[in-house]
């Protein structure tokens, strides 16, 4: 089983290899050769009536000629798709397997006139019961668990050759059991324990099963494998052989851009993606793009990452809870968080994610660690490294970034969290209004006052982004009417750059300790900080009221004192330090 996020190529690396695998027949059944020279037992450069042969025609597999000729189109195949593996209860997941387990039989329609009913080691009416659709559509229950084992069985004797087994999508089910649906206790581990009966059956010492290759997005699919402990188990971005085989290397990318005529564009892939963070199987750092991203981006020019609304939506609705926006927000400052390895083949974990998807409860007894690593799994985090039971994951990209930004930032979500009153934002918003209009020192100690106030009132802030969101948002609130820029760290060397160009106001927003607070950039003047905070259209260098521009350095020192180094036209700085610090 290989677990990859959405987009990267899974179900199309799955369709390659079944189709330079499998057996191609006729209508007759007799399958169909490639043309050889026998005495150097390899390809010829010859016409040949396999659909899936051309398929592969120009590749440089073909240059492999031995290797062709041992493997290609050699063995039977059964290929499943679990992506509609979902329902309500029970009886809808029975309503489902029944149609993947016809579309699997007549996929083998050939079967129905083969020579294998001369044999009374095998039934034809049994076969009939999967490959009729409506005789298939009233199976017993039993016979949906024996289903893909007695196809198994068929292309066994039929060929005289074991099969190999495609599952794509096996986590499709898991993910049916946390999202919301009506679907009972009872029923879901009755789910469980059919779609676990059925891989076990299949997978786990079957004489007609050869190999298995499984896919999933996210690593707790192994729970419908429980019973299938053989299985070889690779996660996404881990140092494992195969991984370099999903999604695109950084040299890849770099090929199709140059392919495309468009090299150029990297750096702007960069900028907005930047790929996954990992190590390939030799040690040495890489990186590793979505595919289909890459892809979109070539064909369209547009740059989107393939998520479900779905998932997006789900993250919105869980992030407000305490202990994951903690977590989140500790990612966001570029830290790494640990989370507790989940192994979902528990039903009371099970039940748990439920409850956490469905109806939105997260308590004490659990952190949350459930959805972060969930979110893992669907490519919103990599894991770095782990230890002992424990996975310690950090933020893969910039898209990612921007997207639990964006969500961090509501100022509904802000105002809840942090519990800050009304009057203090008023107090705090009226006098930074109050220094826009007078531009004096006594403004200057007044918000300095007003901002210890108010980050001194509600939660304790643990991390800068956090100090970083609740100011930004505060002052985006405020002046809403005139022209506001916010860059964050992804684009500036400094945590938060907010700029209100028609005030000429401008705020740097850190979070260091109280002996790292000398803000040398400063001593460059205050052109150069615009120029390297690439803000010069929003803040530009020839305005005309040179004179007004107000420079601010917001910053937590290690005491939890808030530090403010301010400079106007003169570029003297000063620093105001909370007095509630010094007392």
């Amino acid at each position: 089983m290989i677990s990859a996020p959405p987009g990267f190529g899974k179900t199309l690396n799955m369709d390659m290899a079944r189709r330079f695998l499998e057996i191609e027949v006729d209508e007759d059944g007799k399958a169909i050769e490639l043309d050889v020279d026998e005495d150097k037992r390899c390809l010829k450069s010859v016409q040949t009536k396999s659909k899936n042969f051309k398929l592969f025609e120009g590749k440089k597999i073909l240059e492999h000629k031995q290797f062709v000729f041992k493997h290609f189109g050699k063995y039977p195949t059964i290929h499943v798709d679990f992506s509609e593996l979902v329902g309500n209860d029970y009886e809808e997941i029975l309503v489902k397997f029944r149609k993947i387990l016809n579309k699997a039989f007549r996929q083998h329609a050939y079967l129905e006139k083969c020579s294998l009913w001369d044999s009374e080691a095998y039934n034809k009416k049994t076969f009939m019961k999967y490959f009729d659709p409506v005789k298939c559509a009233s199976l017993d229950e039993h016979d949906v668990k024996f289903g893909l084992d007695h196809l198994a069985h068929l292309l066994y004797g039929h060929h005289g050759r074991a099969v190999y087994m495609f599952i794509d999508e096996l986590g499709a089910s898991v993910n049916a059991l946390v999202h919301p649906n009506r679907m009972t206790i009872k029923d879901r581990k009755k789910t469980i324990q059919l779609l676990q009966y059925i891989t076990g059956n299949l997978l786990k010492g079957n004489r007609y099963v050869e190999r298995s290759l499984t896919y999933a997005c996210q690593k707790t699919s192994n729970l419908m494998l429980r019973n299938a402990s053989n299985v070889k188990l690779f996660y996404f971005i881990e140092d494992h052989d195969f991984r370099k085989f999903y999604g695109f290397e950084e040299a890849e990318v770099k090929y199709l851009l140059e392919k495309a005529g468009r090299l150029e564009d990297f750096n702007k892939i960069k900028e907005k993606y930047n790929g996954y963070n990992t190590k390939s199987v030799d040690g040495i750092d890489t990186k590793i793009y979505g595919t289909w991203t890459i892809m979109n981006y070539l064909k369209t020019g547009n740059f989107d990452v393939y998520w479900s609304a779905d998932i997006l939506h789900k993250i919105k609705e869980l992030i407000g809870h305490a202990k994951i926006r903690s977590k989140i927000t500790r990612s966001m400052s570029h830290k790494m968080i640990g989370i507790n390895r989940i192994d979902l083949r528990s039903s009371d974990t099970i039940e748990t994610s439920y409850k956490m998807f469905c109806n939105g409860e997260v308590n004490e007894d659990c952190d949350g660690d459930v959805f972060i690593q969930f979110l893992m799994a669907q490519g919103f985090f990599h894991p770095i490294y782990s230890a002992n039971d424990n996975i310690y994951l950090a933020i893969p990209n910039r898209t990612v970034y921007s997207i639990f930004d964006e969500t961090l930032r509501s100022i509904d979500s802000i105002k809840k969290y942090y519990n800050h009153f009304p009057d203090l934002i008023e107090n705090f918003t009226e006098s930074l209004e109050d220094l826009a209009r007078s531009r004096n020192e006594d403004a200057v100690y007044a918000l300095a006052k007003n901002i210890d106030v108010l980050l001194r009132s509600g939660k304790t802030f643990e991390t800068k982004y956090e100090l970083q969101i609740v100011l930004d948002a505060y002052m985006l609130q405020k002046f809403r009417h005139v022209s506001v820029e916010c860059k964050t760290s992804l684009h500036t060397k400094y945590d938060t750059v907010l700029v209100i160009a028609d005030l000429h106001v401008m705020f740097i927003i850190e979070y260091k300790g109280f002996r790292d607070c000398d803000p040398q950039i400063l001593d460059e003047g205050y052109d150069t900080l615009v120029e390297e905070s690439s803000l010069k259209k929003v803040f530009p260098k020839d305005t005309p009221v040179v004179q007004n521009r107000i420079y601010f350095d917001i910053r937590k020192g290690w005491r939890g004192e808030i530090l403010i180094t301010y400079s106007f036209n003169s570029m003297k700085l000063n620093t105001v330090v909370s007095k509630s610090a010094q007392n």
